[in-house]
């Protein structure tokens, strides 16, 4: 019976013969059903829910939602947020443009150019879940691409202050969790007066519940002193069993940290890394655990990992790579590839393109992605919960 049950799910993958499933509904029992549904991608559950009305309530249900997402957890894809330059009544013109490849080993490199509804500055990521932020009205946004569903988050605090005040050193932290139909979402900011040339001295900390549909304020921290290590107003964050991680500076020690949240019992940490640690060091995931990627003098990249003691060993080195740069968002891919950037010249030299590549570390190969100005990478899983 399992053997039916994978040849039967296999076959409409690869054809999509909705046919095959829609003239024998009756046919199945419940059990196979769900388990033929819940190995499918989440577009062809979704097409499948006009087959008929007990199908449509099935896929809904939370049990299946859950199931879904984890007999899918390991079908991850490519997704890029790149900028894309264009002239407008003779004026050159910055906007964004969203690629998800289709082939989870990138072997084909053909992708989806995806437009949604909203989109402005992706400030967080996980399990399926995109966090927005509109930059002209500091409005937080949660999309999820496999259903098309967009939710407004109400406003936090702060959130309509005057013109003179402004939103910096922002930490966001998201937690999706598709198996209770549920995600939370830490938000971190320092606000600076513009007027009085200078930022609050303590920082507002809140978390967004999906079940309360409401903001809450977290007290009793000592953020004040850090801010975000690198370019751009927002810490990009990693997520490892349920804690956040950021790359951070303390100004009163002129240190860099890293700093997690356990978004369990909602305590902040600061995490002690090696000191050869430099403002063009990210952190991203190895092999499930949370790892410090540090360039060298020499056009290496050390790759530090941390243990469950906290403490930091030298796992490997990278390189040497000659006109190649490490981006700061990007880290690794599956089995030890490693994101890179290259410059390319254009109109005779003139101007830069960044491009895309990807590092095989084990054949030691570099394999050109072929998109240019990627602003952030994230590794995509698909997840079929509703945010409405």
């Amino acid at each position: 019976m399992l053997h039916y049950r994978i040849k039967i799910t296999d076959y409409i993958y690869n054809q999509e013969e909705i046919i095959m499933l829609t003239t024998n509904i009756n046919s199945f029992p419940e059990d196979i059903t769900i388990e033929i549904l819940s190995r499918l991608p989440a577009k062809f559950v979704l097409r499948f829910r006009c087959v008929c009305k007990s199908w449509l309530e099935l896929t809904k249900k939370p049990s299946f939602i859950s199931k879904h997402f984890q007999n899918n957890s390991t079908r991850t894809r490519l997704f890029v947020d790149a900028s894309v330059s264009s002239t407008v009544f003779g004026r050159g013109i910055v906007t964004s443009a969203l690629y998800l490849f289709h082939d989870e080993k990138l072997a084909n490199l053909s992708y989806e150019d995806i437009k949604p509804q909203i989109h402005d500055v992706f400030v967080g990521y996980h399990d399926g879940l995109f966090c927005i932020m509109q930059s002209s009205t500091n409005r937080l946004t949660i999309w999820n691409p496999a259903t098309r569903e967009f939710r407004n988050l109400p406003n936090y605090k702060y959130c309509n202050s005057s013109n003179s005040v402004m939103l910096y050193s922002t930490f966001i932290g998201l937690e999706s969790d598709p198996i209770n139909n549920d995600f939370k979402l830490l938000f971190v900011h320092n606000l600076w007066n513009e007027k009085r040339k200078r930022y609050g001295k303590v920082p507002n900390v809140q978390v967004y519940t999906f079940r309360t549909n409401s903001w809450r304020e977290l007290y009793d921290h000592q953020l004040d002193r850090y801010f975000v290590l690198g370019e751009g107003q927002f810490g990009r964050f990693t997520y490892l069993k349920k804690v956040c991680y950021w790359l951070v500076i303390s100004d009163t020690r002129d240190l860099k940290v890293i700093l997690s949240f356990h978004m369990d019992n909602e305590v902040f940490e600061e995490i002690k890394i090696p000191p050869q640690v430099n403002y063009d060091t990210s952190i991203s995931l190895y092999k499930d655990s949370l790892s410090i990627v540090i360039p060298d003098a020499e056009n290496c990249f050390e790759i530090w990992v941390m243990n469950d003691s906290k403490c930091w060993a030298k796992n490997f080195t990278l390189g040497p790579f000659f006109n190649l740069n490490l981006p700061t968002n990007h880290g690794f891919w599956k089995n030890d590839a490693f994101f890179l950037e290259s410059d390319i010249r254009t109109d005779n030299g003139r101007h830069f393109l960044r491009c895309l590549l990807l590092y095989d570390h084990s054949a030691k190969e570099i394999k050109d992605l072929q998109l240019t100005e990627p602003r952030d990478v994230f590794i995509y899983k698909e997840s079929l919960m509703t945010i409405q």
